[in-house]
């Protein structure tokens, strides 16, 4: 074969070698690709998935919520003035506000409204506090 040929035979070689290279590679792309697509549309209906769940979960809770309200309609609102008989000696009116106002506290957690059916009570149904007068003097 003459050096011409050689050279066109070589040269068409190589463009049909790179050629199949560029496809190999686009074929690779649009695997990756496809796979890529195949995985966000994945996450997308898991992410639906899930969303839709929460809201279920959401909806039940509040209709727990609204159930237990019905239930215990007992639960004050921070402007209710609560009477407290304080040791037997002392009568007081208070907001619940004020016995609230410190989250955390022993006061708190009795006055919130959750327990006001539970309170012991004197015969004027003051709420009773056995606790030394003076500890409320003002």
């Amino acid at each position: 074969m003459p050096p011409k040929e050689k050279r066109k035979a070589a040269s068409d070689q190589e463009s049909t070698t790179k050629k199949s290279r560029a496809d190999q590679q686009s074929s690779s792309e649009t695997t990756s690709s496809n796979n890529i697509t195949d995985v966000v549309s994945h996450l997308h209906n898991l992410l639906q998935t899930k969303e839709t769940e929460l809201k279920e979960r959401e909806a039940e809770f509040n209709r727990r919520v609204k159930s237990f309200e019905a239930a215990h309609p007992s639960i004050g609102s921070d402007t209710d003035v609560i009477q407290l008989n304080v040791g037997g000696r002392t009568n007081i009116a208070v907001l619940r506000n004020t016995l609230t106002q410190f989250e955390d506290s022993m006061l708190a957690a009795k006055f919130s409204g959750r327990w006001d059916d539970s309170m012991e009570k004197d015969r004027d149904g003051n709420v009773f506090v056995e606790e030394d007068p003076d500890n409320f003097a003002m």
